[in-house]
């Protein structure tokens, strides 16, 4: 098929079409995300349910929404961007996630899991107010995963107690990004469970199993018949009793890859005027071999190709989240109090060895930021040593338990921040470029950022020897350079590289290769120039800068982040505090902005962080200098 049918003409299509369209759909994706990347297993399991959605309402006019959005994908091909599709994730391209900007079928922005709910809620009380309840639907899409999350059940309660005409469709394929854990997993079988605790129940359970030892053969067909059965009452009664008690009628479980089921189901929810909880089972990666085998893997899939029966993803170098996840497995050895913790991101944050070899000290809470940062600082109050692993754009929904359960007792928590800074092909809501600003005026935090894998291995057996924090080391989603270590980390004090009389360059992160290429473009023109590796963005290396101050015409200072607020301001308020308010300083770092969708070395480059950039804009400050 060449060009999908529209919305409308959806409509009229044979469940033998409908069918066909998802086989066009499905390799339309994988063909797509072969060559770019993207989402691929959460996308591949909600092609007949994103078809049935659009045979029964009218995406214009109703309001789709989906939870986290990276199982987006088949709603976008078929609404108005097939031709487009081949852009996606790129720069000026189709998005990753829903996005009202890119399209007027994606009726709200998404990317962090959990919200919604919450939005549709938002959507369900402006239909009351104006009255439009009866002439458009509200459907929330949102998975098993994203029902850990805090936010799910805060509105899953609003919901049912104002009686909100929403029709949540929980997408269950007993996946989040990795296995779902936690007690929501199980909390379907809760009832069950106490019942087979119960004296009653083993009461029965020894008769029934001597009646059945009585009749051979056939004993063992019904044992068998009767396993099936529990099974069958665990996924079909007790969901119902865990919905209802919240105001929702819940209709299920149903098929999510077989069309018509779920038509019949949406089509009966769009008469009932009350919450209705749709709870349909599907696979992630259906349709695709590999992912369906792989689904972790193939969530937010890198390029590949499929040679011979073989997936093979292309070779890539070292990155931050791999040096972080052997640096954790090789300090277990020296800390035996030592807990990593993280929330659904095993295997983006390098955590799949550590959580194999010491699975007694490893914990996915799901996505439940806030829970496992409060749960962390209870951990380390106690003398545990634990290790928050987040990425910089999830952190922000923990900023309160930061403040309050973490930096006002000084408990020594440590943060490995990963993507932090700019992000790479998700767009704006994920990206990593906030956390200096926010953390930086939180008492009692110490904010280190490494320039290299060895750095990042000396921050964190540092930080595990210290006895008050928060304790944050941030890195990117990037290639970690090799460069080696060349003395130790002790805290709030930078490393001179080298030192200089007109310029001296101050950075933060992994940026030493740049600012050597700065240095010989500058001291090709005679320029001289001191270049000094913050390694912290607090406490401040005073000493080092004052006497940078003092030495050096200019001061520059680059850090991945946002200037507003961030590491370059911190260093002008301190210049200013102590009367140098003579010393000249740029900063360069990221406009206070919603970067887009590209690769992250455009994100900076735009930015005006490059070599040439950055070493032209020295060279016009230093003439500036000279002329006053």
């Amino acid at each position: 098929m060449n060009i999908p049918p529209s919305p409308d003409q959806l409509k009229c299509l044979s469940e033998e079409e409908l069918y066909a369209l998802a086989k066009d759909i499905r390799l339309k994706i994988i063909e797509t995300v072969s060559k770019q990347g993207g989402h691929l297993s959460s996308n591949l399991g909600v092609v007949e349910l994103s078809i049935a959605l659009l045979k029964c309402f009218d995406p214009l006019k109703d309001d789709i929404l989906f939870d986290v959005g990276h199982q987006s994908y088949p709603f976008k091909l078929l609404t108005d961007r097939w031709e487009k599709f081949s852009t996606l994730r790129q720069e000026n391209g189709i998005s990753g996630f829903p996005d009202p900007r890119e399209s007027p079928y994606d009726k709200f922005i998404s990317g962090h899991s959990s919200t919604a709910l919450a939005i549709g809620a938002g959507f369900a009380i402006e239909k009351q107010y104006n009255q439009k309840s009866n002439h458009s639907h509200t459907i929330v899409v949102f998975g098993d995963g994203s029902i850990t999350g805090g936010e799910s059940f805060e509105s899953l309660n609003a919901i049912g107690h104002l009686q909100l005409p929403i029709i949540a469709i929980l997408n269950d394929n007993k996946m989040s990004i990795s296995p779902n854990v936690g007690a929501l997993a199980t909390s379907f079988t809760r009832s069950f469970t106490r019942f087979r605790k119960s004296k009653t129940c083993k009461k029965l359970k020894k008769t029934y199993h001597q009646q059945l030892k009585q009749w051979g053969k056939w004993g063992k067909t019904i044992e068998l018949i009767g396993e099936k059965a529990k099974s069958l009452v665990k996924q079909v009664l007790f969901p119902e009793m865990f919905f209802e008690e919240l105001g929702f009628f819940y209709m299920g479980p149903v098929d999510g890859h077989h069309i018509k089921e779920c038509c019949n189901m949406l089509l009966q929810a769009k008469e009932i005027n009350q919450p209705v909880l749709i709870h349909a089972y599907t696979q992630k990666g259906k349709g695709f071999l590999h992912a369906e085998s792989n689904p972790v893997l193939f969530h937010s899939s890198p390029p590949f190709v499929v040679e011979k029966q073989n997936c093979k993803t292309h070779a890539s170098s070292t990155s931050f989240s791999k040096v972080f996840g052997e640096a954790l497995v090789e300090a277990k050895t020296q800390h035996q109090k030592l807990y990593a913790l993280t929330a659904a991101m095993t295997d983006g944050l390098g955590l799949k060895s550590f959580s194999q070899e010491h699975s007694c000290h490893f914990f996915d809470f799901g996505i439940a930021e806030q829970h496992m940062v409060s749960c962390a600082a209870g951990m380390a109050h106690k003398g545990l040593k634990p290790v928050v692993g987040i990425y910089s754009t999830f952190l922000q929904r923990a900023l309160d338990q930061i403040i309050h359960d973490c930096a006002i007792l000084k408990e020594p928590v440590v943060f490995a921040i990963d993507r932090a800074g700019a992000v790479s092909d998700d767009g704006p809501t994920h990206q990593g470029i906030f956390d200096l600003s926010f953390l930086l005026p939180v008492p009692n935090a110490v904010i280190m950022a490494p320039s290299s894998a060895l750095e990042l291995k000396a921050m964190l057996l540092w930080s595990l020897e210290q006895d008050q924090g928060p304790i944050f080391i941030r890195y990117p989603k990037d290639s970690a350079p090799r460069h080696p270590l060349t003395s130790p980390v002790v805290k709030g004090k930078a490393l001179t590289i080298k030192e200089g009389h007109d310029v001296t360059i101050i950075f933060l992160g992994p940026f030493q290769k740049m600012v050597e290429e700065i240095a010989t473009i500058l001291s090709q023109q005679n320029h001289s120039v001191g270049l000094v590796n913050a390694r912290f963005a607090k406490p401040l290396d005073e000493e080092c800068i004052l006497h940078c101050a003092s030495s050096s015409k200019l001061l520059v200072t680059i850090e991945d982040g946002v200037i507003q607020g961030g590491f370059g301001n911190t260093i002008l308020s301190l210049l200013h505090q102590k009367k140098y308010q003579s010393a000249q300083m740029l900063s360069m770092g990221l406009p206070s902005d919603f970067p887009g969708t590209m690769k992250r070395n455009k994100i900076l480059e735009k930015a005006g962080i490059s070599p040439e950039n950055i070493s032209k804009k020295i060279i016009e400050r230093l003439v500036q200098l000279k002329t006053t």
